[in-house]
């Protein structure tokens, strides 16, 4: 494991102390570490929940949607590794798009950290879900539209549309009754109930473990909900960040699912297959409806570290992080450099 740390331990912020004294903390550690220095180490010690591995404008069959995915990548970790991340995917449209990103990820936090720690939260993901949804709601996920793609009007998958969504083959599923009841187990009681009234029409299967359960009532395809199970791996960060200490895999993509997500993720819960070798995350399965302006290449980035900024204040000490980076073009500077010199 990295010097770093050995588990990767949950965000904390010391009740003991007020907004203005963590804000001032920030400002004092800018000191002891500068941008350079905490850039190339995570040496400021402020702990998020990294996701930026999975924050993108992603493409979903030919539309674009500003999201978090692949959320068992997602681990505590320092808020610089996290910055720098994004910063890469970016930096190949050039230094300017790098400075966008970065100031949009201060401004961001400037906009939250003097709320009360019981309302950042809140307040970072409805401004998170309004970047991400662009100039229309239309352009958030939706189960509905899902369920019209994937679903035929015989109330079966659609073998080919589920196969282009995994980029694999898919094949029937074999029996999931047993796994599908303690998937509804780790369910609240009144969502557990509701799908006590649907049956299972059809399920597919992929050769990684992914699983595409389509419940439905009656003989058409009007009410139908089209449940997604994805294996819950280890995060491809623990030899940087270290290993996950809460528990399981699936613990630890369930509470990133709770932290990170811009859109809310329906019907979340876990199971194991039959033989015990693979544990899957569900959740109802959503596609993007509407292609959301996102602003050209400085645009994207600037929106882009600015719904990282808000994720991060989401999950940590936004006065503390907001007291360090400050607002001067100082760190956007020392990211374009970083990147140059590490690249």
């Amino acid at each position: 494991m990295s010097p770093w740390k050995t588990y990767a331990d949950p965000p904390w912020v010391d009740p003991e102390l007020t907004r203005s004294q963590r804000r001032a903390q920030g400002r004092a550690r800018r000191d002891d570490v500068g941008f350079a220095d905490a850039l190339a180490s995570g040496g400021t010690g402020y702990v998020v929940w990294m996701c930026a591995d999975s924050l993108d404008a992603v493409d979903d069959h030919g539309h674009v949607a500003l999201d978090a995915c692949d959320v068992d990548d997602a681990l505590p970790g320092p808020w610089e590794w996290d910055l720098l991340d994004l910063a890469r995917q970016v930096s190949g449209d050039g230094g300017r798009a790098v400075q966008a990103l970065v100031e949009g990820y201060q401004q961001a936090l400037v906009d939250v950290a003097d709320e009360p720690l019981h309302s950042v939260r809140a307040q970072s993901l409805r401004r998170s879900r309004r970047l991400a949804e662009g100039v229309s709601i239309r352009a958030s996920q939706s189960a509905a539209t899902a369920a019209r793609r994937l679903v035929s009007e015989s109330v079966l998958l659609r073998h080919d549309r589920v196969a282009r969504r995994w980029g694999s083959p898919v094949m029937q599923a074999p029996d999931i009754a047993q796994e599908m009841a303690q998937y509804r187990e780790s369910l609240p009681e009144a969502t557990a109930l509701l799908l006590t009234h649907y049956r299972v029409c059809d399920a597919l299967a992929s050769d990684d473990g992914r699983l595409l359960v389509l419940l439905a009532r009656g003989a058409d395809a009007e009410d139908v909900i089209v449940l997604e199970g994805i294996p819950a791996r280890p995060s491809l960060r623990e030899d940087g960040v270290g290993a996950w200490r809460g528990g399981s895999d699936v613990q630890r993509v369930l509470l990133a699912r709770e932290t990170v997500p811009l859109v809310p993720v329906e019907l979340t819960g876990w199971s194991t297959s039959v033989d015990g070798a693979t544990a899957r995350t569900w959740s109802r399965a959503r596609a993007a409806m509407q292609v959301p302006e996102l602003g050209g290449a400085r645009g994207r980035a600037r929106r882009l570290g600015s719904v990282l900024g808000l994720l991060h204040a989401a999950g940590s000490d936004a006065a503390g992080i907001r007291g360090y980076v400050g607002q001067s073009r100082a760190l956007s500077h020392a990211v374009v450099s970083h990147l140059r010199a590490t690249a």
